[in-house]
C-alpha cells in the first residue's frame, strides 16, 4: 500500500484525521519508515512530527533508531524528543543506548532526560544506567538511581550507597528511595546518616526506605526518628512503625500517645499501637480513651474496637 496519501493527511489540523492516518501507518508497516523519518525531520509542525516518532515506533523498525536517535538529540521540540525516547524503547533494540545516554546526560529538559532514563530502563540496560550514576549532572545521577531501583537491580546497590552521599539532596533522597525499593537488609545502617541530613524531603525518604527494609535495627533507627525536629517526619515515622509490627515499638509509641507531640502524631501513635496488635498494647490505649485530648482518644478507640474487637467508652474530659 502507498502511504504517501497517509503521510500527507498525517499534518492534518483535524487531530482525529492526523491520528487515524497515523494509525494506517502503522498499519502499513516497514514500507512506512522511510516517509515517517522524512516527517521526522522535515515537517514544521511539533504534532506532526511527534505524530511520526509515535508511528515509527509503533511499527518497530531498526531502521528507524538512526534517525529518531538524532530527533531524540537534535529536535527544537521537547515534546518530539520525549516521543522519539518513548519510540526508540518501543523498537526494543540495543542500538538506540547510545542516543538514549546522550539524552539522559545533556538534554537540558528534565523531561527528556527522564523519559530517556525511562527507556535505558525498558531496554534493561543497567551497565549504561550504572555508568550515568557517575555523571556531573545531578538530575542525570538521579534518573539513573530511579531507573536501576524500577528495575530492582541489586547489583547496583554498593554503587548507589555511595550516592548517599551526594551533595544534591534530591540525588541523596533518590538513593534513599532505591534502598527502600529492593528492601535489602544492609540498607539499614547505611541510611543512620541521612535520619540527620538536613533535608526533610531526604530525612523522610530515609524513614520511608527503613519501613520497608523492616530489620531490627531498621526499626530502632525508625523509632530515632520519633525525635525528628520535624513534625512531618514525626508522624511518618509514627505511622511507619505500625506498618512493620515489631514489638519493640510499643514503648516508644506508649511514650508519643502521652506525649505533648501535635495531637495528630498521638492519635496515629494510638492506631499505631492497635497495629502491634500486642497484649500489653491495650491498656494505655484504654487510658488513652479517657485522659487524652478528643482526635487522640477517638483513635485510641478505633484500634480498640478495629483490631482488638472491644468495647469502648470514651471520656469526656481532656486530662492526663
Amino acid at each position: 500500500m502507498d502511504p504517501s496519501e497517509e503521510i500527507a493527511r498525517l499534518a492534518s489540523s483535524d487531530y482525529f484525521e492526523s491520528q487515524k492516518a497515523a494509525w494506517t501507518l502503522v498499519n502499513i508497516g516497514a514500507s512506512a519508515v522511510e516517509p515517517l523519518l522524512l516527517v521526522l525531520h522535515q515537517a514544521e509542525n511539533d504534532p506532526t512530527r511527534y505524530r511520526a516518532a509515535w508511528a515509527l515506533g509503533k511499527i518497530g523498525s531498526v531502521q528507524a533508531i538512526s534517525g529518531l536517535g538524532q530527533a531524540l538529540l537534535e529536535d527544537p521540540s521537547e515534546v518530539v524528543r520525549e516521543w522519539s525516547a518513548a519510540a526508540l524503547e518501543a523498537v526494543g533494540d540495543s542500538s538506540a543506548v547510545p542516543y538514549l545516554v546522550s539524552a539522559v546526560t545533556s538534554d537540558p529538559c528534565g523531561d527528556v532526560q527522564l523519559r530517556a532514563a525511562v527507556s535505558l530502563m525498558g531496554l534493561n540496560a543497567s551497565e549504561a544506567l550504572q555508568s550515568l550514576l557517575k555523571s556531573p549532572n545531578r538530575r542525570t545521577r538521579g534518573y539513573a538511581i530511579t531507573a536501576l531501583a524500577r528495575m530492582q537491580h541489586a547489583d547496583s546497590f554498593h554503587m548507589v550507597s555511595e550516592l548517599l552521599n551526594d551533595p544534591d539532596p534530591e540525588v541523596r533522597r533518590r538513593a534513599a528511595a532505591f534502598m527502600g525499593e529492593l528492601a535489602i537488609p544492609d540498607g539499614d545502617l547505611l541510611l543512620q546518616p541521612l535520619l540527620e541530613d538536613g533535608s526533610f524531603a531526604v530525612r523522610e525518604e530515609a524513614v520511608k526506605a527503613l519501613g520497608r527494609i523492616r530489620t531490627g535495627s531498621a526499626c530502632s533507627l525508625v523509632v530515632a526518628a520519633l525525635k525528628d525536629r520535624d513534625p512531618e517526619v514525626r508522624l511518618l515515622a509514627v505511622t511507619t512503625l505500625g506498618e512493620m509490627g515489631d514489638p519493640m515499638a510499643l514503648d516508644p509509641l506508649i511514650e508519643v500517645l502521652f506525649g505533648e507531640d501535635r495531637e495528630d502524631i498521638r492519635a496515629w501513635a494510638a492506631w499505631s499501637l492497635g497495629e502491634l496488635n500486642l497484649p500489653n498494647a491495650v491498656k494505655p490505649l484504654q487510658r488513652a480513651c479517657q485522659c487524652c485530648p478528643p482526635g487522640v482518644r477517638e483513635k485510641a478507640a478505633d484500634s480498640l474496637r478495629e483490631i482488638y474487637g472491644l468495647s469502648v467508652e470514651i471520656g469526656e474530659e481532656n486530662k492526663m
